[in-house]
């Protein structure tokens, strides 16, 4: 009798064992936590600043919008972007003897990205127009959760006309202030074989989430 009372004992905690871990085997897996500034469904920035730039102490001025949508599950997102760039003094490209100017710099196109944990990782593939030339561009894009309303972020622009290459590389910190509002401080690079527009930047972001865009998110609307 001692013996069945001890195998029946152990037989159920056996069983009790498997049924345990069974249940833990099936429960879903937590999902990555998620910054705030990275846990937009929808969402549209619009970043603006002004620039000192290395060419005799002028500057320029640059305005950046971005709309973004994610999917909750898998944490990617796609957009559509844009960006302009007015220089105060011309930018110019190909050689200095015969080049084609401009002040202005103009980008469009989308954004296909990642989100994991505090990190945003973006591709952005656009066209680009400066004077009468226009090229393909792709810039590489980072953003990182460092403080509780603090981001740093670095993107890397190619812009490749014909006979020269633009490089705009813009690095630095944005600081969300207030719900929807910020500050940013960086430094940009923006040079070409025979141009240099570099120089420290400050500007202010706009930030919001689930815009109401009925014509870009209907559901919205």
């Amino acid at each position: 009798m001692k013996r069945l009372r001890r195998t029946v004992f152990f037989a159920m905690s056996f069983g009790f064992l498997a049924a345990h871990s069974m249940v833990h085997a099936e429960e879903t897996p937590k999902e990555p936590q998620v910054p705030a500034q990275f846990a937009f469904v929808r969402s549209l920035d619009v970043d603006g600043y002004v620039q000192r730039t290395s060419d005799h102490g002028l500057g320029s001025q640059s305005l950046r919008m971005r709309l973004r949508y994610r999917d909750p599950d898998v944490n990617a997102f796609v957009g559509l972007l844009t960006g302009v760039t007015h220089f105060n003094r011309d930018l110019y490209l190909g050689t200095p003897t015969a080049p084609d100017t401009s002040n202005m710099m103009w980008n469009w196109g989308g954004d296909f990205g990642i989100v994991r944990g505090a990190h945003l990782w973006e591709v952005d593939v656009m066209g680009s127009v400066l004077s009468a030339r226009v090229a393909p561009a792709l810039a590489i894009v980072g953003e990182h959760h460092i403080a509780r309303d603090w981001l740093l972020y670095h993107r890397t622009e190619g812009n490749f006309f014909i006979g020269d290459t633009v490089i705009d590389a813009d690095q630095g910190v944005d600081w969300m202030a207030w719900k929807g509002l910020g500050f940013s401080a960086g430094y940009r690079i923006f040079a070409s074989q025979h141009m240099s527009r570099s120089g420290p930047h400050v500007g202010i972001r706009l930030y919001f989430e689930n815009p109401k865009i009925p014509f870009i998110f209907p559901s919205l609307g």
